[in-house]
């Protein structure tokens, strides 16, 4: 049925007919490749960074733009040619953004490779350079795709760093080493006793090692203690050979004795052995040698009969009889049991107990039998096993103890190491059966060598708490030959004891006594004991005397507590009160806690003084500021009177200087400035005042002669007889005078203009009086008198003085004279006028 599919195929294909679309497609295909390989020749040809970035923004050709990014390198080109291809050329988008991604890596790298470097520059500048500063640094350092010159940079320093780390460590170990020699030194000084010659000069050698390292650049990084070991120790070690040297006779006679007394062959007195070695001279602490003691308690000893009780011997133990059939059973279950658990040494004793049981009594079962003849089986298999694994076990505890040397573990922890591994072998033993002799001989020999540095630190240990022991009785000697130097003293001549160096003496000796070190426990109470009963016999009249210091303190404390705060002297008296407590604290310091507490409270009492003065001074203070306030108010309102009227400002004036008298004090600070500006306002207002009191007196003068001279036209017109035409408006126009003088003008004027009869006779008759007065007045106000007046004015001069004894304050002066004169009723000529208006000129002058 799909006949029809086959013949179809066998038809021939039409041939395709090219249309003219077709031909021109192909035709601008043609174009467009030709253009696109010549731009991406054009790309290819690009040598120029600057040009391959106007090239591929331009360029219409994906080929060619991404041929031609290849040459973009620069971090500003690759963001430029990224943001011009963002959206349009995706796969030169990802190569820029792929570049700019791995500068901005390299950047970050150089960063941090600039920031170790700066760091390794710092530490090589640093005057003390630590390990793990330099650890630091390299944890921070990571050379991967670092720049060549920085890798470079960085591998220099580095060695610069490591030398001077090797060279630390190399200084380290020789100021170690010879800290170590100078006390093997020392130790073999002390046990050897000769060869002082050669000691000394080793001890020289080393010195000048140490004084070597301690100059040395890198000396910071030595541990503090080193020097100050190293020079104790050789300070010591000299003085020990100093003293060999002194004392050498001394130590042989004491090697003599003992040497005598260990050849001889007869038994020697205990008694006689103590005398002899008791009459040797004496030695000094550090001399005392634990080589000639030992064998001195070993003579002792050895000449020392000892009863030594025999113990009553044990009764033995009685083996209890095995039991009957029923212990068979039961322990055939246990030794099943314990098979089944693994339980091996369960199993074996088990195995014992029916080995102790005699089958010849009690015969077990034929089942018993089997089953006892195939857990036995199961117990040799099991013990073979456990044997095997075992030995395997052992060789690994005897690698563990061969290895246990070259671990470098400190002396108590190798000892613990051991202990566990010997535990370790025992309970082996215990579990697996007892091990080869071969295997037991090579892992004792190995915990033995291991254990040889821990027995030289014991051994070690052992003789310096001896050499402590040592130090601690010449330790207490010493305190009991000061106490016996020192209170000898004061009983025998008087003299009161130094309790200052009593005091620090004690302190001293109870710290050299925490710093002694381990002694042997058998003699550390007694040497405790011994120790505070000689200390306390310098302790307790310190005791006493420190009592009596407390006293005066508290004193000095109350004396603090009751000084009043507001008088002048306290200050003075609390300084004077603190100098006392310093000498009293230089005299005999007491202690510490006791001091401390003493003094904080004497510095409250103190304290308190100066809180409450400083509390009052700063309410005098605020006080004080307060007035300055006031003062400059007062200040600025007188400035700004100055403007008011005359009348106002004289009373404003004289309030203003009663207010100021009245005003508290102001900081000294501000007193000149106020007091300048004050005076400063007031003379401004005084200088308004006098001008216009100047003002109004030349004004009253004016007027005074205004009305003088018409008075005297008035007279003059009446003595010529003219009719003058005065009147009382042309006294009323003039201005007003004051009270006095308005009065008496005004009534000689109005004599004048009512002239009645005689007046004129009058008048002439005035004019001797008038000459008299007016001479008189001049006299008064110390003026010129015309020349020919000068007899006269000479007779006057004299009554007027006479006249003024006798009057004294009651005499008249310039003011009221020419008052007189203005109410004369006399004929004034124009001499006269001129002489009473110069005197009106001079009063008001």
């Amino acid at each position: 049925m799909f006949g029809f599919l086959f013949k179809r195929a066998d038809r021939a294909a039409p041939q395709p007919v090219v249309a003219p679309q077709a031909a021109l497609r192909a035709e601008a295909k043609q174009v467009s490749d030709q253009a696109r390989q010549q731009a991406l020749q054009q790309a290819q040809a690009l040598n120029d960074e600057a040009a391959a970035v106007a090239f591929i923004v331009q360029s219409t050709f994906a080929d060619a733009r991404l041929a031609a990014a290849q040459q973009v390198q620069s971090p500003a080109a690759l963001e430029q040619v990224l943001q011009a291809c963002r959206n349009t050329d995706r796969r030169v988008a990802k190569l820029m953004q792929a570049r700019l991604d791995s500068v901005r890596q390299q950047q970050v790298i150089a960063g941090k490779a600039a920031a170790c470097i700066a760091q390794a520059q710092r530490l090589q500048q640093e005057r003390q350079l630590m390990p793990n500063q330099v650890a630091e640094l390299d944890r921070s350092w990571d050379g991967k795709d670092v720049p060549p010159e920085m890798q470079q940079q960085f591998v220099q320093l580095r060695a610069a760093l490591a030398d001077r780390l090797t060279s630390q460590a190399s200084l380290q170990h020789n100021a170690i080493g010879l800290l170590g020699s100078v006390r093997a030194l020392h130790l073999q000084a002390k046990t050897a006793f000769d060869g002082e010659a050669e000691n000394l000069s080793a001890l020289d050698a080393l010195e000048a090692q140490m004084a070597a390292c301690v100059s040395h650049a890198e000396a910071l990084t030595l541990p503090r203690h080193l020097a100050t070991d190293f020079a104790q120790e050789a300070q010591a070690l000299r003085k020990l050979l100093v003293d060999l040297q002194q004392h050498q006779s001394a130590l042989q006679a004491r090697g003599a004795l003992l040497a005598n007394w260990e050849a001889s062959t007869d038994a020697l007195d205990p008694a006689a052995l103590k005398g002899a070695w008791s009459g040797l001279p004496r030695l000094p602490a550090a001399l005392l040698d634990d080589g000639l003691e030992q064998r001195y308690q070993a003579l002792l000893k050895q000449h020392t009969v000892v009863v030594v009780k025999q113990a009553k011997p044990q009764a033995t133990a009685t083996v209890a009889e095995p039991g009957d059939g029923a212990h068979i059973a039961e322990a055939l279950d246990g030794l099943e049991k314990a098979l089944e658990d693994g339980s091996l040494q369960l199993a074996v004793d088990f195995d014992k107990t029916l080995r102790a049981i005699d089958f010849k009594q009690h015969k077990p079962s034929t089942a018993q039998l089997s089953r006892l003849t195939q857990a036995r089986s199961e117990l040799t298999r099991l013990q073979g096993w456990a044997r095997w694994g075992g030995n395997v076990s052992r060789e690994e505890l005897i690698k563990a103890a061969l290895e246990l040397p070259a671990q470098a573990l400190a002396p108590a922890e190798l000892a613990k190491k051991i202990g566990s591994l010997r535990a370790r072998w025992k309970s082996l033993d215990v579990s697996s059966g007892s091990a080869p002799k071969n295997l037991w001989e090579g892992f004792d020999a190995a915990c033995t060598a291991a254990y040889a540095p821990v027995a030289a630190h014991f051994q070690q240990q052992a003789e310096q708490r001896q050499a402590n022991q040592v130090n601690a009785r010449a330790l207490i000697d010493e305190v009991l030959q000061h106490a016996e130097s020192a209170l000898a003293a004061d009983t025998a001549s008087g003299v009161t004891p130094d309790w200052k160096l009593i005091a620090q003496f004690c302190q001293q000796k109870q710290q050299a006594w925490k710093a002694l070190g381990a002694i042997n426990r058998s003699e550390k109470k007694l040497l405790d004991s011994a120790f505070a009963a000689a200390l306390q016999i310098l302790l307790a009249p310190l005791a006493e005397q420190q009592a009596i210091e407390v006293a005066r303190r508290e004193k000095l404390i109350t004396e603090a507590a009751e000084l009043p705060a507001n008088q002048r002297d306290t200050a003075d008296r609390v300084k004077e009160l603190q100098a006392r407590w310093q000498e009293q604290a230089k005299a005999l310091p007491l202690p510490r806690q006791e001091e401390q507490e003493l003094w904080l409270r004497f510095r409250a009492a103190c304290d308190a003084i100066f809180a409450q003065r400083k509390e009052a001074a700063s309410s005098a203070d605020a006080e004080r500021r307060d007035n300055l306030r006031l003062r400059e108010e007062q200040c600025a309102a007188l400035e700004a009177a100055l403007t008011q009227p005359e009348a106002g400002l004289a009373k404003i004036l004289q309030q203003a200087q009663q207010d100021w008298t009245r005003g508290g004090q102001v900081p000294r600070t501000a007193q000149a400035q106020i007091d300048a500006r004050f005076q400063a306002a007031v003379m401004a207002a005084q200088a308004v005042l006098d001008q216009s009191r100047r003002q109004a007196a030349l004004a009253q003068a004016d007027a005074l002669r205004a009305k003088l001279v018409l008075c005297q036209k008035a007279e003059a017109s009446i003595v010529s007889g003219e009719a003058g035409g005065l009147g009382a408006e042309d006294w009323q126009a003039l201005p007003a005078l004051a009270p006095a003088f308005e009065k008496a003008l005004a009534a000689r004027f109005a004599r004048a203009v009512q002239n009645a009869s005689g007046y004129a006779a009058a008048l002439e008759a005035g004019r001797p009086l008038l000459a008299q007065e007016l001479l008189r007045a001049e006299i008064l106000a110390g003026g010129d008198s015309p020349a020919e007046l000068s007899r006269e004015r000479l007779q006057l001069q004299v009554e007027v003085l006479q006249a003024s004894l006798k009057a004294g304050a009651a005499a008249k002066n310039v003011d009221q004279q020419l008052l007189h004169i203005c109410g004369l009723s006399a004929l004034m000529d124009d001499a006269s006028l001129q002489r009473l208006l110069k005197l009106v000129a001079l009063a008001n002058s």
